[in-house]
């Protein structure tokens, strides 16, 4: 934070320095040793001036500061992170808007993402996306203040001619245009970057960016959904969905599972679910387990908010998951169990009793139907699996005086033998 509005300072009395020391924290965050002179800075154009770090980049270790293992580069990388959005979020009503800070920062990093240097590729592809990230809170910010300034202005000019205020209709006039210019900016900012840096990074050799692609993308969607939840954007989730990495195919996932459990996004999901729901489902038996964990969430949420996508043979598909064993993927499946065939329903049992007239419990049609999985199974000697991938979930897995009650009582007048 003091490091953010330290440099804000300086760069509201020197620009130029002030710039050259952000250019050259990101050069430096690469693990650059190269230093950027303020003639370089004046002469050069970025390209050029990447040129010249390139020649001074020992590239022989092949570890940088986004990839070196320990405690002080983990936190390192938190901190890259954060300030980028800091810078972001302190500048956010006036710098960001200047036509100078965000066009060179914006110009520098969408070149140097497209270096041929690991480092310099990877540091400034995570710096930029997360530079969009940060903008896509800017952008959610305007638009609250858009509407609030529409709201007021609206009801400024609802009121009879005697008791406007003249002025304060043309203050907030000239607000909203200035927001509404804000707006496009930050909006034309944001499609820029995304056809600079992501577009050619979601493919990247390094699964790494791949990765921060698909997790970042997620964020956009779920943050700033009037933007970017279309098709024209989840189609990039879609395709990488089939990553041959196991970490990249996991953020698809998890960047989708906020998306698909939701009640308000759920319609503008119809077509990309229509076009990849088979490949989600497959992924339930993906090789690596988190995955295929991951996968059965997604499914569960598919199944709530979007019941009529599944088809019986894709819920049966997931069912024989409870027999994996893998228990995090056995448990979720047994999620999946409980929310299409163990939900619980009063009515099924409110006229129950037994030959002896005893009341039967709410759980008793659950345990039947569970039995009667089993048996349909033909896993007869896995019981133990099911069993195990309920138990914590389900309460009638404990419900012994109902299972007493099913082998020792005779079924009643309403109830099959």
């Amino acid at each position: 934070q003091q490091t953010v509005d330290d440099w804000i300072e300086e760069y509201k009395v020197d620009r130029d320095g002030a710039l050259l020391k952000l250019m050259q924290y990101f050069i430096s965050a690469s693990g650059c040793k190269g230093k950027i002179t303020s003639e370089m800075q004046v002469t050069l154009e970025h390209a050029d001036i990447i040129r010249r770090m390139t020649e001074e980049f020992d590239e022989e270790s092949g570890e940088y500061p986004l990839t070196t293992p320990g405690q002080y580069w983990k936190k390192f990388r938190g901190n890259f992170c954060e300030f980028v959005q800091l810078l972001v979020k302190q500048c956010q009503y006036s710098i960001i808007y200047d036509q100078y800070l965000m066009d060179n920062v914006i110009s520098l990093l969408t070149q140097l993402s497209d270096s041929q240097v690991r480092a310099f590729r990877h540091t400034s592809t995570m710096a930029a996306l997360k530079l969009m990230t940060a903008l896509v809170d800017v952008a959610l910010t305007v638009s609250i203040n858009l509407d609030n300034t529409a709201r007021q202005y609206d009801s400024e000019r609802a009121k009879s001619k005697d008791k406007r205020a003249a002025d304060r209709l043309e203050v907030l006039m000239t607000k909203r245009q200035e927001l509404e210019e804000n707006m496009d900016e930050i909006k034309n900012m944001l499609t820029y970057m995304f056809k600079s840096v992501f577009v050619h990074r979601y493919r990247d050799t390094l699964p790494e960016i791949r990765s921060i692609c698909m997790q970042e993308i997620g964020t956009w969607m779920k943050k700033f959904h009037q933007n970017f939840l279309d098709d024209s954007y989840l189609k990039y989730i879609g395709w990488t969905l089939h990553d041959k990495v196991g970490d990249v195919r996991l953020k698809c996932l998890q960047s989708l599972e906020p998306l698909y459990a939701s009640e308000e996004l759920k319609g503008k999901l119809e077509l990309f679910t229509s076009k990849f729901k088979d490949r989600i489902v497959s992924m339930t038996l993906d090789k690596e387990f988190d995955v295929a964990v991951e996968a059965v969430k997604l499914v569960i949420s598919i199944l709530k908010f979007h019941q009529e996508i599944l088809s019986d043979k894709d819920c049966e598909h997931v069912y024989e998951l409870v027999y994996s064993s893998h228990r995090a993927v056995a448990q979720a499946a047994g999620e999946f169990l409980n929310e299409r065939l163990f939900l619980p329903d009063e009515e099924a049992v409110r006229d129950l009793r037994t030959k002896r007239g005893k009341k039967r419990l709410p759980n008793t049609p659950l345990i039947r139907d569970l039995v009667q999985f089993f048996i349909e199974s033909e896993l007869h000697e896995h019981g133990s699996y099911l069993v195990d991938s309920l138990i914590e979930s389900n309460p009638m897995m404990k419900d012994w005086e109902c299972m007493t009650d099913l082998l020792i009582e005779e079924p009643g007048p309403m109830e099959e033998g």
